[in-house]
């Protein structure tokens, strides 16, 4: 009877030691290691490197879009290293940036953004593109550069359907060809 009692003691020993050192080893873990997965939304839902998307119609090629890398989160997407080519208006519209975010129908570009087309050049040192309406409002300094002229000013504004463009701080310098008197 007592080697039934001894096994007895034993067996509830052994559990009390593996609870004492399950206690230990959840309390002895880094809070800090599991803390950055613990939100879902730091954790990218599809992550890309060094691609090329192509958008086509029955014609020809409308979108050619080059990246270093894209991660798509659930609120938000983000790109790094981009080039963008697209035809509109029968006009090709380049458009480089280190690293844009895509939030909702907005592209936020905190790198800078460059966009060539049509025989200019316009940099703007941030910006938010605003999809669904076609209007770029740039935040800082922007440089148009062009055969004809050379624009600097701060705090763009383009709205792309209307036309419009304003911005703070204008300097222009217009290279003006002079044309014989008849």
């Amino acid at each position: 009877m007592k080697s039934l009692l001894n096994i007895g003691n034993s067996v509830s020993l052994f559990f009390a030691l593996l609870l004492f050192f399950s206690i230990v080893v959840i309390f002895s873990f880094d809070k800090n290691a599991v803390i950055p997965y613990a939100n879902s939304v730091d954790i990218p839902k599809i992550e890309l490197n060094n691609f090329t998307i192509y958008q086509i119609s029955n014609e020809n090629l409308l979108t050619r879009l080059y990246a270093q890398n894209a991660k798509q989160f659930d609120k938000f997407e983000e790109f790094s290293n981009v080039t963008l080519e697209r035809l509109n208006n029968n006009i090709i519209d380049k458009i480089t940036t280190k690293s844009a975010i895509k939030k909702d129908n907005a592209i936020f570009f905190d790198d800078g953004v460059n966009d060539n087309r049509d025989g200019y050049d316009l940099y703007s040192t941030k910006g938010v593109y605003r999809i669904d309406k076609n209007i770029l409002e740039g935040n800082g300094f922007f440089s148009i550069n062009g055969n004809f002229q050379d624009i600097k000013g701060d705090d763009i504004y383009y709205d792309a359907n209307t036309g419009l463009v304003s911005a703070k701080n204008i300097n222009a310098k217009l290279n003006i060809k002079k044309y014989p008197k008849k």
